[in-house]
């Protein structure tokens, strides 16, 4: 037991070895080349390299006819939720409990984790019925108000990619998973810095979302109100985009 141990521990500080091996001046490397520098034999390079690739860490690429490594899309998803629940949660707390009140409806805040979105705080309503989300619930990009918010903000190519790998579920009879109508109210929803959705993840319910965004106009997170159809009257709606939309502008201030 004790071997396996060491021996999972040294396959891990060879693995880190060889990804703190890329930087700014050398982002892409040949196999002889991290053999070299790492100084671990070639074979052991190769196999390390590919347990790597398989969870996204690393890819290969071919620059000018040779095969190089490069780190891969795994880094950029996980630095979303790092950064997202490491500024967000503490700072959005208090303005996210200041709308509950101000509306009575539950209020969410979710960040992107990969190709999904995690509900990571919420403020239940104040109505005798309540909806939401739990923390911690994971929730496909291409379903409801807070993830579709997150997917819409992403370059073109990566929203193409993240839908194209999807296997569709439908949460309820109204879950969106037309890859033409998701694409389609993505770039709306760009266009009108919301989101709206109706019983996609629970019948009979109504969610709005905007975006926060961080210094350099990443998003950082999408927040919400969700509650019964009945409480999103048409005249309500407007109101509500407005007060999630300055409750945002208050979390990005405080961030």
């Amino acid at each position: 037991m004790m071997k396996e141990r060491q021996s999972k521990s040294g396959s891990v500080e060879k693995a880190l070895s060889i990804l703190e091996l890329f930087s700014m001046k050398t982002p892409s490397l040949t196999l002889d080349a991290i053999a070299e520098r790492s100084g671990f034999p070639k074979p052991t390079v190769f196999r390390m390299l590919c347990s790597l690739e398989k969870f996204g860490y690393v890819k290969r690429v071919t620059l000018e006819g040779q095969m190089r490594f490069k780190l891969g899309m795994a880094f950029m998803e996980k630095s979303q939720i790092v950064t997202s629940d490491f500024d967000i949660r503490e700072y959005a707390k208090s303005e996210l409990l200041e709308l509950r009140n101000k509306t009575g409806l539950s209020v969410q805040l979710a960040v992107r984790d990969g190709d999904h979105a995690v509900y990571i705080e919420q403020f239940e309503s104040l109505n005798p019925i309540r909806v939401y989300p739990q923390v911690g619930r994971r929730v496909p990009l291409y379903a409801a108000a807070c993830p579709r918010i997150l997917l819409a903000y992403l370059p073109e190519n990566e929203q193409d990619y993240i839908l194209s790998n999807y296997e569709y579920t439908s949460f309820t009879s109204k879950t969106k998973i037309s890859y033409d109508s998701i694409k389609k109210e993505l770039n709306e929803i760009k266009a009108k810095g919301y989101s709206l959705s109706h019983g996609e993840l629970y019948e009979g319910t109504t969610a709005i979302a905007v975006p926060v965004f961080g210094k350099l106009k990443e998003v950082l997170g999408a927040i919400s109100m969700i509650g019964m159809s009945q409480d999103f009257e048409p005249d309500h709606v407007e109101k509500f985009i407005g007060l999630l939309k300055e409750t945002a502008s208050k979390i990005e201030s405080n961030l």
